[in-house]
């Protein structure tokens, strides 16, 4: 039976619409995946239908959401092949099920000189839990290596694996690479050393058929929004003999049995680790998300996002400029690239003028990067609704960028030269600017435009950019210095390597810079960029940093104002 994708996309009402004026074209999967029709249905229904809180009541409301809620754990216990639903857990994600077992399990049993086993490759979510716990206990560290290809190092692994192992945690399927790691075989090979083992499957789940039973992991995590489902909510399998001799995490209503002055009692699996009211609409809707991918062949899917990630390299391998980041031996629908001429910033916001959705960065792995010796890599990731016509746009798209040739700034100058030059000019103002970019109504054009000022702003030189000036919150590199002059006005240089944000700083600069502190903080830069319809650009997400540039700058002003 051949994939209908045609009907299978009109299951997901999201891929109906344009963005930027184009057909939107979402290779973001490995962030979050779309919703169908279905799940947001299951959420509404609850929300329109019988919205209760679960467990104890005695209306039919309650009863109703409790059945419900009751019924995607057992959903979830399928679909992982557990042995009972009591060995789910309901969690906001994979992160807070990572932290569970870290403080629930781990830190309990930790000794100093204790090993916890991560490789190169993971989330910072399967990371950050066990710095803290190994903080906490005096356990040590211990990462297995990649290699080149972006395979896990199995013989490093081996040799890393000793007597005072007693956790590893690793991901099924890297969230950057697409690795995917030959996990049934690492278990084995951890549980003959006596290691707990810790899966991270946040990536896996929506490939791959899972069986916690044959692969005879202690612990199992995935998150919702990666499987179809809602945000906010996930499930943790454990092993019912490890959930039992675990203590509670969190305290509060629903994990208690009784409670007195005198000392509680906790309620039994899996309720001990479920304190307080659940997220009961986000169950449901990921046990719709069950119902919807069970009704799929998964092979089939499997095949399907398999030709589409080999259809897109064998298009992008010509590209001019076109680099992929890493070649793994087993790989899912994940593609890590660069173009050597552009920076991933500017790549990304280019894709997104042409309604083409990717990731852009560290990809919250922040060791991996630093192992490949790269800033981040440009991220597209393909699902079972993505069609061989968008990976063919995407990959004209690519081209066109490509074609654009690199980036050249206006010439370095001298450090005394940067200062006391707005970077249009002192004779351009803010309301000339306005004047000159509001015409502009396509996105495209207003890219372009700003692309183009950015040409002017002048560069810093190598003295300048000085690890004190390296701005903090930035995906991109951005450096500010500034001085005051007699007249107590200020003038600021700033740089950045991506192009995008190199004309943002123009814009900020040429209306800002030249003028004493109390003018700066007067000036209303969120109306400015307001009416230059670029408020994007201020998001308070890490996005492409121009917030913490603008606070920068702000900063240097109210120190300076006293």
């Amino acid at each position: 039976m051949t994939l209908d994708l045609n009907t299978l996309r009109q299951r997901f009402p999201i891929l109906q619409q344009k963005i930027n004026g184009q057909p939107l074209i979402y290779l973001d999967n490995a962030a979050t995946t779309q919703k169908p029709d279905s799940v947001i249905a299951a959420i509404e229904a609850y929300y329109s239908g019988y919205n209760a809180n679960v467990h104890r009541a005695a209306h039919s409301l309650s009863e109703r959401a409790t059945t419900t809620f009751e019924g995607a754990r057992n959903k979830v216990a399928r679909f992982l092949n557990a042995q009972h639903s009591r060995e789910i857990i309901w969690t906001r994600g994979t992160t807070e099920g990572v932290n569970l077992i870290a403080q629930s399990f781990a830190r309990p049993r930790l000794q100093p000189g204790d090993e916890i086993l991560l490789s190169e490759m993971e989330h910072h979510a399967n990371i950050v839990p066990w710095q803290i716990v190994a903080q906490q206990t005096g356990a040590i560290i211990r990462v297995i290596p990649i290699l080149d290809n972006g395979d896990l190092d199995l013989a490093s692994l081996n040799n890393l694996l000793n007597s005072k192992t007693r956790i590893l945690s690793i991901t099924h399927i890297s969230n950057t690479l697409g690795s995917i790691n030959p996990i049934a075989g690492i278990i084995r090979q951890a549980k003959q050393a006596g290691a707990t083992v810790i899966i991270d499957g946040a990536q896996a789940v929506s490939h791959l058929e899972i069986d916690v039973q044959r692969l005879g992991c202690d612990f199992y995590l995935f998150s919702g929004h990666k499987l179809f489902g809602p945000t906010g909510i996930g499930a943790l399998y454990g092993k019912q003999e490890l959930l039992e001799q675990m203590p509670p995490w969190q305290g509060g209503g629903e994990m208690i049995k009784k409670v007195s002055f005198s000392g509680t009692s906790y309620n039994e699996l899996p309720f001990k680790f479920e304190a307080g009211t659940p997220n009961i609409a986000g169950a449901i809707g990921l046990g719709a998300a069950l119902d919807f991918l069970n009704q799929l062949d998964r092979k089939q899917l499997a095949s399907h996002e398999r030709h589409l990630t080999s259809h897109a390299l064998k298009l992008c391998q010509d590209i001019k400029g076109f680099q992929r980041i890493g070649n793994p031996t087993a790989h899912t629908s994940i593609l890590s690239f660069q173009l050597s001429s552009h920076h991933q910033q500017d790549v990304g916001l280019m894709l997104d003028q042409q309604g083409i959705a990717v990731r852009t960065g560290h990809h919250c792995c922040m060791p991996l990067m630093e192992r490949l010796g790269l800033p981040g890599t440009i991220r597209a990731s393909f699902s079972c609704y993505n069609t061989t016509d968008e990976v063919e746009r995407f990959a004209q798209a690519l081209e066109q960028i490509s074609k654009g040739g690199s980036f050249t700034s206006s010439a370095t100058v001298t450090s005394d030269e940067i200062f006391n030059k707005n970077p249009f000019g002192n004779e351009i103002t803010s309301e000339q600017i306005v004047m000159q970019l509001s015409p502009i109504k396509g996105w495209n054009d207003r890219y372009r435009e700003i692309m183009q000022l950015s040409k002017q702003l002048p560069a810093m030189t190598s003295a300048m950019k000085l690890p004190e000036n390296l701005i903090t919150g930035c995906e991109s590199h951005a450096w500010l210095a500034w001085k005051k002059d007699n007249d107590d006005k200020l003038w600021f240089a700033v740089d950045s390597d991506a192009r995008i944000i190199r004309g943002l700083i123009g814009l900020t600069l040429a209306a800002l810079n030249g003028k004493n502190p109390q003018q700066i903080l007067a000036f209303d830069i969120e109306q400015y960029f307001s009416e230059l319809q670029l408020l994007r650009h201020l998001s308070p997400s890490r996005g492409n940093g121009l917030r913490a540039i603008v606070d920068q700058i702000r900063k240097i002003a109210t120190q300076q104002s006293g």
